[in-house]
Parts: C-alpha cells; structure tokens; sequence
C-alpha cells in the first residue's frame, strides 16, 4: 500500500522537474529571442552563429535532463521500498531542493537575458558611433572640396587679372615704342622727301596693322572673358547646388564649423595671394632678365656676322687684284656656262628677291610668307617698294628689337618676293645675305656674292637678266640701277609676280660663303 502510494508521489516529482525543465528552456528561448531582437546590422552573422552554438547546446542539455530525469525515475522506484518510514522527509527534501534547483535556473536565465539585453545595447552604440563617424567623414570631405573649390576659383580670377595687366604692359610698351620710331622717322623726314613719303605710307601700313591687332587681341580677350564667364557661372550654379544641399544636412554645430572654416580659409586665401604675388613679381624679374640676355646674345651674333662679312670682303678684295678673270671668276660649272660679258661699270643696283618660305617654328604651320631685309656687312637695306630707294640702316638697327617690334620689313612685309631699289653695294661685288625677320630668333639665310648684271634688257615693256644669283632657298637679278629706272615699277613688279621665271642662261649658286 506504501508502494502505491509513493509510485503518484514519484509521478507528481517527476512532472514537477519536467515543468521546470521546460519552463527553463522556455526563458532561455525567450531571452535568445529578446537577444536576437537587439542584435542585427553588422552583427546578423555573428548572432546566427551564436544562434546555432545555443541550439546545439540546448538539445545536449535536453539529452542530458532527459537521462537524469530516467535515472532519477528508476532511482526513485528502486528506493521506494527504503523511504517507507522517511516518506514524507524525503518529499519534503526533494521538494525544497527542487524548488532551490528551479529559482537557481530561474536565476540564471535572467542573467542570460540581461547579458544577452547589455550586449545587444553594446552593438547598437558601437553601430551608432560608426555612422556618426561615416556622416562626420562625409562633412570633412565636402568641407574639403569646397576649400579646393574657392581656392580654384581665386586663383582663375588673380591669374586672370595677372594676364590682362601683363596685356597692358606689352601694349604701353608697343605704343611707347612706336612713338620713338615715329619721332625718329619724322626727323628723317625733314633730311630727305622720298624717305618720308616712304615713312608716311609706312606708318598708314604699320597703324592698320596695329590696329588690326588690337582689334584681334581684343576679340581674343573679349572670348577668353566670355569663356571665364560661363565657368565661373557654371561653377556658381554646381556651388549653389552644393551649398544648398549641404544646408539642408547642416544644424548649429555644422554652423559655427562653417564659421572656423571661413576663418580658415581667409588667413590661407590671403597666405596664397601674398606668395603668388612673389611669385610673380620673381616671374616678371626672371623674364626681363632672360630677355635682357637674348638681346644681348642677338647683338653679339650680329657683331660676329659683321665681322666675318668684312673679313670675306677684305679677303675676296684682295684676290680680286690678283685674279685673272675678276672678281667673279669662280671657274665652276655654272660660271663657264655663261656668256662673256664686260665687268659692271656701277655699284648702283636694285636686287629683286624671290624667297622660299621658312621651314622652322612658326613658319613651318603657318601662310607661306616672309618678311626679308637685305644686309651686306654692316649694312642692311629695308624695301621701299619697286618706286622708292630702299632705306639703308646698321645692321643693328634693322635687327635689333626697335625695327623687329616696329616697321620691320616695311614694304617687304609678308612677301615672298620684293624688290630693293637703288642700293649701293659700294664695289664691283659684294656678299649679301637675305634675313627674315622674326620676333625671337631671325632666320638668316645662305650669302651669296653678287654684282650688276650687265645682261639685264629691257624691251617690249619686258624686263629680262640671264644670269640668276641663288642659293638653296632663294635667288635674285640684280639689275644695274639705270636699267631699273628705264623699266618702271610695272615691269619690276611683272617680273616678281613671275617668280624670276625666265630661263637664265647662268645661274650662280655661291651660297655657303
């Protein structure tokens, strides 16, 4: 009867610590899910992990509750018998260790909630520490870019004005330089008539030209501000945009940031303006300097040229009086092809050129054109046009900056052909050199020795030379200066316009002097 009596009472423990196992299990369960509710974003691997680790765990530990709850059930049974007198000791033993067992996991399953709630608050802060740092980045680099932006934009508008006032400069000094030529080409004017109708059409020639350029100069700058314009309003609207954007994201802390930075960006605003001014005030030096030296350079070399055309005049002087045939009994080829004729009685010749056009630096992409001067030692001959005698300066004078910068060429501006009138070559023969005028460096081309050409007709309003001086990149007929006069301009023009295409019986190439 006590055994029938204690097989419920074993029943009633045995559902008691099933309850409790599955009441614990259930709090477990409910604290993982708590867990797992807080824990998500960067976190959802890690906690699937975790996830899978408790599940695992969970199912030993029913295993094991499972073959206690057994081993407790057969003990129970077994130990019936024993626990007659002590029956309800027992009970109550089991049932204050029971009750103990169930607070203790109880106990436990709220600090695993609690640690489960902690860590999920822990991943949210550090989740929200860095997106305060994404959006705190995101600021730094739009901050950035608009410092880049404004410093961008003040350093077009001082480059800017730098070049509009270099432009200036150029122009007071192009126009300080014309007044000097003007001045002195008034006092020449006094000295001789046909020098200053020459100068009056020279200056007609040179203020079209002027003001040509400066209406293309102007048309220039008048786009390039256009073009600075447009961008600087392009870059004004993508600003906007930026800025307006930005106001939308800003509060009061990004205000008095903005503040700092404005503070900032003044001081290294005002920093740069302070070094490119330097920079351009060491530019400028450098420049004046560097065409100081060029100068230089350039009369040097007209000095060694001169010299070494008079040391060749000096030296074919002297074999003159020794040679047989006269001074141009060179006894090539060409020189025995030609007719016998008698030695030029004048020194007095107009040169008529025909040049090829130059094949370096601008003039290689350019028109095909020229701007030749005519020099013979120290000498050189600026063209008056086929009515007027050519105007005889230094050699310094027609190559230096003045005459390079100013009329240049005159009358030989832009022609592949000219004509010189009336130069002196001051004997029987000379060595000329044609130069085509450039801005930095002039392009000097081959000499050659030349003299009247005594076979030079003219009849049926046709003028005709037989003989040719040439080198590899022009040739000319110099004709005595008589027989010019008879021809008139028409035919001197007539036969530039023809390139000097009538057949010569000779042709002279004595270039490389």
């Amino acid at each position: 009867m006590t055994v029938r009596i204690c097989a419920p009472l074993l029943a009633v423990i045995v559902g008691v610590c099933l309850t409790a196992s599955g009441t614990a299990r259930a709090n477990d369960g409910a604290a993982h899910a708590l867990a797992e509710k807080f824990a998500g974003g960067a976190e959802k691997d890690e906690a699937a992990k975790r996830k899978a680790d408790e599940a695992k765990r969970k199912a030993a530990e029913g295993k094991r509750r499972a073959g206690e709850e057994a081993e407790m059930l057969a003990r129970a049974r077994t130990e019936a018998a024993e626990r007659k007198a002590a029956a309800d000791k027992a009970r109550a033993e089991e049932e204050a260790a029971e009750a103990q067992r169930v607070a203790e996991e109880r106990a436990a399953a709220a600090k695993r909630a609690e640690d489960a709630r902690r860590l999920a608050e822990e991943q949210r802060i550090a989740r929200e520490k860095f997106i305060a740092e994404q959006l705190h980045a995101e600021e730094e680099r739009q901050r950035l870019a608009a410092e880049q932006r404004i410093a961008d934009e003040k350093r077009s508008e001082e480059e800017r004005l730098a070049a509009e006032k270099r432009a200036e400069e150029e122009r007071h000094l192009a126009e300080e330089r014309r007044a000097a030529e003007e001045k002195r080409i008034a006092e020449e004017k006094r000295a001789e008539e046909d020098r200053r109708i020459a100068e009056e059409k020279r200056r007609a020639d040179e203020e079209r030209l002027t003001a040509e350029k400066r209406a293309e100069e102007e048309r220039v700058a008048a786009e390039q501000r256009a073009e600075t314009e447009r961008r600087i309003a392009e870059e004004k609207r993508r600003a906007d945009e930026e800025r307006i954007a930005a106001e939308r994201r800003a509060d009061e802390e990004r205000r008095l940031a903005d503040e700092r930075r404005a503070a900032e960006e003044k001081r290294v605003a005002e920093e740069k303006r302070v070094e490119d001014e330097r920079h351009l005030a060491e530019e400028k030096h450098a420049e004046d300097e560097k065409l100081k030296a060029m100068a230089a350079e350039r009369e040097a070399e007209h000095r060694r040229l001169t010299e070494r055309l008079m040391k060749l005049d000096e030296k074919r002087s002297a074999e003159k009086s020794v040679a047989p045939n006269g001074p141009m009994a060179l006894g090539g080829p060409a020189t025995t092809a030609a007719p016998a004729i008698a030695k030029p009685l004048t020194t007095r010749v107009t040169v008529l050129l025909v040049m090829e056009s130059g094949t370096n630096g601008i003039r290689r992409y350019g028109k095909k054109t020229a701007d030749p001067v005519l020099c013979s030692g120290a000498t050189c001959w600026i063209s008056a046009g086929t009515e007027r005698s050519a105007t005889a300066l230094t050699r310094g004078q027609a190559l230096g900056p003045a005459n390079t910068l100013g009329r240049r060429a005159a009358a030989c501006n832009q022609h592949l052909a000219c004509a010189f009138r009336n130069i002196d070559l001051k004997d029987a023969a000379a060595i000329v050199q044609p130069i085509d005028l450039r801005i930095m460096r002039h392009d000097r081309r081959e000499p050659v020795r030349i003299e009247a050409d005594a076979t030079c007709r003219f009849s049926n309003s046709l003028l005709a030379c037989s003989k040719s001086f040439a080198s590899r990149s022009w040739r000319a007929w110099v004709i005595p200066e008589d027989v010019a006069a008879a021809a008139g301009t028409e035919a001197l023009d007539a036969a530039l316009e023809g390139g000097l295409k009538e057949r010569p019986s000779a042709v002279l190439h004595t270039s490389g002097l």
